[in-house]
């Protein structure tokens, strides 16, 4: 079994299923061949763009160039690091903006963190740890800069039912007053953030944790009455649509894998505990929530726990919960940690190779499956990017293979010539794109956006230029 992390607030028994062996990309070839077969079918869209004057007369014989500038599809990383930024005041510092610039560059989606609390006493993102003294200006900047850059900013957690992530001071309060309190958090952030944070992880690792009601009775794994959680989400949910019926909420949770047999815990009452196991009861939770008219909009998992490799079980994973629910899958927390690599004395350019790898095949297989509608990092940017003594600043092999992925093989980029209709018909990314007329290599008019939606059959757009 593995060894379990003693940490006085909960919350990072995780840890101790991070044992990573080494990883031979070899073994899952074919998991990753058939990933990357299916992104084109799964990921791009026929379209038929046709040019008009403003008199409606075709512009036949023009030479155009598009450029996709957007991904349907998020990709993104948290701003804990930012965030701590700006609480120092230091965002505006060449460190602090070299790292904004290289996080804009290849991402287009981020998680902003707004903790309840966070301990063991850290620097994390805390909005409310002392009882009277609301905290959102590190929040309201992190989110402002993401909106600016034009990522979509995702909102974590809104409720974490665990001791480490609920304010110290609440326990002086009988439950019926605690849950005010926590109406007034949920209902204070949806509302202020209203169209700003346009999705939420709605409720954090419940799987693993007890229902508010009972979290003075914690006994780490608490396994929790389905009924009693499906209970608690739903609660909490209808708090946060009522404010913004508009954002997407999902349900986090980590430690779940499709044929993962190795037991990670034992329960109080003797129950051992595997991540299959905890896959069963999430699609339980998922279904309890559907039966309730209080469904998420998607399932949220982490990845940085349980070592490096088995893609099979990966996908199969994704595939699991999309089939029993229906529900679109995001992968919520990856980040392919380098510690074992480290212990072996390895140099630091093998590390990066070997962790390069392992991660475009990682995500590879997600992009490659239907079910899985986003994918966040969890602290990848510390990977990919290093400061030295002096202040400069460089990007890694990680972020060039990374962005080879995001910015230049998953995009479209294309040139063509009008039909004498106006039209012409392409394949490309599902996402936005800008469209130029070009005479030779010059552009001669810009301007004009169009977009790219995931669907079946061919795409028809008419564009006034």
């Amino acid at each position: 079994m593995a060894k379990k992390h003693s940490i006085n607030a909960g919350g990072e028994e995780w840890r101790g299923m991070d044992a990573t062996a080494g990883y031979d990309a070899a073994r899952w070839l074919g998991d990753i061949r058939r990933a990357q077969r299916a992104i084109p079918r799964i990921r791009q869209r026929d379209f038929q763009l046709k040019l008009c004057d403003r008199h409606g007369k075709p512009l036949a014989g023009q030479t155009i160039a598009i450029e996709q500038k957007r991904s349907t599809f998020p990709w993104g990383d948290q701003l804990w690091h930012l965030d701590r930024l700006v609480r120092l005041g230091r965002q505006e510092h060449d460190d602090a903006v070299a790292w904004q610039k290289v996080f804009a560059g290849l991402f287009n989606a981020c998680t902003a963190l707004h903790y309840w609390t966070e301990r063991p006493r850290n620097d994390g993102p805390k909005s409310e740890e002392w009882q009277g003294y609301p905290k959102y200006d590190a929040l309201q900047w992190c989110v402002d800069w993401g909106n600016a850059e034009g990522l979509l900013v995702k909102g974590h957690p809104l409720f974490w039912s665990i001791p480490k992530a609920v304010p110290e001071w609440l326990k002086r309060y009988d439950y019926a007053t605690q849950l005010r309190f926590l109406e007034v958090r949920i209902r204070t952030i949806t509302a202020r953030f209203r169209g700003k944070i346009r999705l939420y992880d709605i409720v954090n690792e419940p799987l693993w944790e007890p229902a508010f009601r009972n979290l003075p009775r914690r006994n780490w794994p608490h396994l929790e009455k389905i009924s009693a959680l499906a209970a608690m989400i739903a609660q909490v949910q209808r708090w946060a649509r009522e404010e913004d019926p508009d954002a997407t909420y999902l349900v986090n949770d980590y430690g779940i894998m499709l044929g993962d047999h190795a037991v990670r815990a034992v329960a109080r009452d003797g129950t051992k505990v595997t991540a299959d196991f905890q896959l069963k009861r999430y699609i339980q939770l998922l279904q309890a929530l559907q039966e309730r008219s209080a469904a998420p909009d998607a399932v949220g998992l982490q990845s940085h726990t349980a070592g490096w490799g088995h893609h099979d079980r990966q996908v199969a994973t994704y595939e699991a919960i999309g089939e029993a629910t229906g529900l679109p899958v995001h992968v919520t927390e990856f980040w392919a940690q380098t510690g074992h690599l480290r212990e072996k004395g390895l140099p630091q350019d093998e590390i990066d190779a070997r962790q390069a790898e392992y991660v475009i095949n990682y995500i590879t297989c997600a992009f490659g499956c239907p079910w899985v509608e986003g994918f966040f990092f969890w602290g990848m940017m510390k990977d990919l990017i290093r400061f030295n003594a002096s202040g400069g600043w460089e990007t890694t092999p990680v972020y060039d293979a990374l962005q080879r992925k995001l910015r230049g093989e998953w995009m479209t980029r294309a040139t063509a010539v009008t039909d004498r209709t106006g039209t012409v018909k392409l394949r490309g990314f599902h996402g936005e794109y800008a469209l130029r007329l070009m005479q030779g290599r010059r552009v001669i008019r810009g301007g004009s956006r169009f977009s790219v939606q995931p669907g079946r059959g061919t795409q028809r757009v008419v564009i006034t230029v």
